[in-house]
């Protein structure tokens, strides 16, 4: 059994001098202050007419959200997914199948978080969730130190709720969340599809589409660069046709004078 992560430090950027900090697994008495928060927050989101988590999905329904087309819909994703999966890891049918199977996993997936964000953004603002996110906060607030000399970062939990802008905070959360709750910066990487896509090379490392040649592609093949840009083999700018385009997205083209009805070239007036 692999060790506890304890620690993880990052660096931040603080009046342009890089420094490193670090966030620590949270001790036992500031877990028992993280309680309290917890139930204060709690207690405020009650009385204040928060709902409870148990109570969610009579509210989406109430409030027209979710119904039972749309469980159907979540039912049938969730099968079409796990299909999908056993279908690529089966194998025995054609790779440009495979592919096309792989990339319908995607799109699956897609619909299945845009059917659910009603339900995660309600979920949010529950008592609960409310009171999850005052007591992760406060985690955040006493366990991000700076890592050579252990000292606080914040200096208090106010004092980290005062600060609205701060380069430590996204970095801070972000690390401590994978410390807590084991949240997997690559999830998306170790999605089957995906892992499926990387193992035949139809994407690099970051999941970007690439060709044979390694370069970078839409999922159609369309060479583009690293902005998301259509390119063509010379690395020139092009609409999704190919035709030759500037950075604002203007057609690049040798212009000639139209024709009047006898087919004779107009004379342009100069401004």
């Amino acid at each position: 059994m692999s060790a506890p992560d304890n620690k993880r430090t990052f660096k931040v950027t603080l009046d342009t001098k890089e420094v490193e900090l670090a966030v620590l697994r949270p001790t036992i008495k500031q877990k028992q202050e993280g309680q309290k928060v917890y139930n204060k927050a709690f207690r405020d989101a009650v009385e204040s007419g928060g709902i409870l988590r148990a109570k969610v999905e009579n509210v989406m329904r109430e409030q027209k959200l979710w119904d039972d087309t749309k469980q159907k819909q979540l039912r049938e994703l969730q099968e079409k997914i796990a299909e999908s999966e056993r279908r690529i890891k089966s194998g025995g049918i054609k790779l440009s199948e495979a592919r096309e199977i792989a990339l319908q996993m995607r799109k699956y997936r897609a619909e299945l978080r845009t059917l659910n964000s009603d339900r995660i953004g309600l979920d949010n603002n529950t008592a609960e969730g409310q009171a999850d996110n005052a007591q992760f906060n406060f985690f955040v607030s006493a366990c991000t130190v700076f890592n050579d000399t252990g000292k606080q970062y914040f200096k208090s939990y106010e004092d980290f709720l005062s600060k609205e802008v701060d380069p430590a905070i996204g970095p801070a959360a972000s690390n401590l969340a994978m410390m807590l709750y084991g949240i997997d910066p690559d999830y998306e990487k170790r999605l089957p599809e995906n892992e499926f896509l990387k193992k035949y090379k139809f994407v690099d490392n970051e999941l970007n589409f690439i060709d044979k040649q390694g370069r970078r592609v839409d999922s159609e093949g369309r060479l583009v660069n690293e902005d998301g840009r259509y390119i063509n083999e010379e690395g020139k700018l092009v609409d999704v046709d190919g035709n030759l385009v500037d950075e604002d997205g203007n057609y690049i083209v040798d212009f000639t004078p139209f024709l009047d009805e006898s087919g004779k070239p107009i004379k342009e007036e100069e401004e």
